[in-house]
């Protein structure tokens, strides 16, 4: 195909005004982000605000995909609009990889910093950033320089493949590998990290990475989710559409529950073993990123964004409600409040600051000790409080932005 060519996938999508609802969904996931990350307490917190240790999913387990997803609804404009500027095939695959690369070294920033335990040996290769980098890249590709039907071929393809090799074929040197926790440094995700990344990894004492290469295959899957919701809104957002996205995402919820093996639900969250065994089962697992787990989040990201639409963008209005513009805030600098809080934690773990009996502990140990616990006798929520109290702080900062008019783009 010759790079000039505009194939039908990106011409058919035509650009929207901006869509509300999708900054108040990156803006909420950011936030929820922040409570998950930066808990006041190191243990004792809200069960929904942890993530599941292997087989399962909390909400807090929804988060990644989520970004992922938001990318991929974005991309089809993205391009639309930029070629409708003259922009070319080469010329939009140079800017991705450009953006790609330079979400890349953020990533490695942002995994890397304070730079004090890392060593040219050891410092850590993969991260959230560089994910989301390696799937944007590629998902622009397919958007670019195929048609709908090779993409749909190339989703049902990594899903497919990546449960037969996880399931099927021997790991060279162990044989077939079981999906358990017990061998999450045996599996063919770990052989293929350490083979190409050595100990430039996070997990299992530098043997393995939940955001490893082979993982991030099927995060290409979450990403295409977005771009199947951006084709679906590309007649504008009717109750068709919308209709489309929720039918979608009963789809994705429920074939995903299926695949996983009808792992037991409690409340919101999908924890332990599959409760039926066979061949065919793949469970629901975000540290390796399952096939199940691909279709389990890509069902709930199109039924949230079915209800963000629902309530934001039906009935649009000169500005957002006033309980949904601390979101918005976010949602439009989120890449800097993703990094900025990110270091912010980090240095405040760092900063030591002297107790009452002589002893140091970090400031952040200090505010929940200090501030925090003594005012709410509840752990778990004296915990949470604190990680909001953090959060508003750059909800406060999006917001001096956005009235500036100060929007960080890459």
């Amino acid at each position: 195909m010759n790079a000039n060519t505009v194939p039908r996938p990106a011409t058919s999508v035509a650009t929207p005004t901006r869509l509300r609802a999708l900054d108040v969904f990156r803006g909420v996931t950011i936030f929820a982000m922040m409570l998950v990350n930066k808990q006041g307490a190191h243990d004792g917190g809200y069960a929904p605000l942890q993530h599941v240790p292997w087989h399962g999913a909390t909400p807090t387990d929804w988060i990644f995909p989520f970004f992922l997803f938001m990318v991929g609804v974005a991309l089809p404009f993205s391009i639309a609009r930029r070629r409708q500027q003259g922009a070319t095939n080469a010329e939009l695959m140079r800017h991705a990889v450009s953006r790609a690369a330079i979400l890349f070294v953020l990533g490695i920033f942002d995994k890397n910093f304070p730079f004090l335990t890392q060593t040219l040996d050891t410092f850590r290769i993969p991260g959230v950033l560089q994910r989301i980098a390696f799937c944007y890249l590629a998902g622009t590709a397919l958007v670019l320089y195929t048609s709908r039907r090779t993409q749909a071929l190339v989703a049902s393809s990594l899903l497919v493949g990546y449960w037969g090799l996880l399931a099927f074929v021997p790991v060279p040197g162990l044989g077939v590998v079981p999906m358990t926790r017990e061998f999450a440094s045996q599996n063919w995700g770990a052989w293929l990290d350490q083979l190409t990344m050595g100990r430039h990894l996070g997990y299992g004492g530098h043997t393995w990475d939940a955001n490893g290469l082979l993982s991030s295959l099927p995060s290409i899957v979450t990403l295409q989710a977005g771009i199947v919701a951006a084709w679906a809104l590309e007649g504008g957002l009717t109750r068709a559409a919308l209709s489309r996205l929720v039918w979608l995402g009963v789809a994705g919820v429920a074939a995903g529950w299926v695949w996983g093996g009808f792992q037991p639900l409690i409340g919101l969250a999908i924890l332990g073993e599959p409760s039926v065994q066979g061949a065919w089962v793949f469970p629901i697992n975000k540290m390796i990123w399952t096939s199940s787990y691909v279709l389990y989040t890509a069902g709930l990201a199109w039924l949230s964004l079915a209800a963000c639409l629902w309530v934001l963008d039906r009935r649009p209005t000169p500005e957002a409600p006033a309980w949904a513009r601390p979101f918005v805030y976010l949602g439009t600098n989120a890449i800097t409040a993703y990094l900025v809080s990110g270091v912010a934690s980090k240095l405040l773990h760092l900063w030591k600051v002297a107790g009452a009996d002589g002893t140091s502990m970090s400031a952040w140990d200090w505010a929940q000790h200090h501030v925090f616990a003594p005012l709410i006798p509840s752990v778990p929520l004296a915990s949470l409080v604190h990680s909001i109290a953090f959060a508003l702080i750059w909800v406060a900062m999006c917001a001096w932005m956005y009235r500036r008019r100060i929007f960080v783009k890459l």
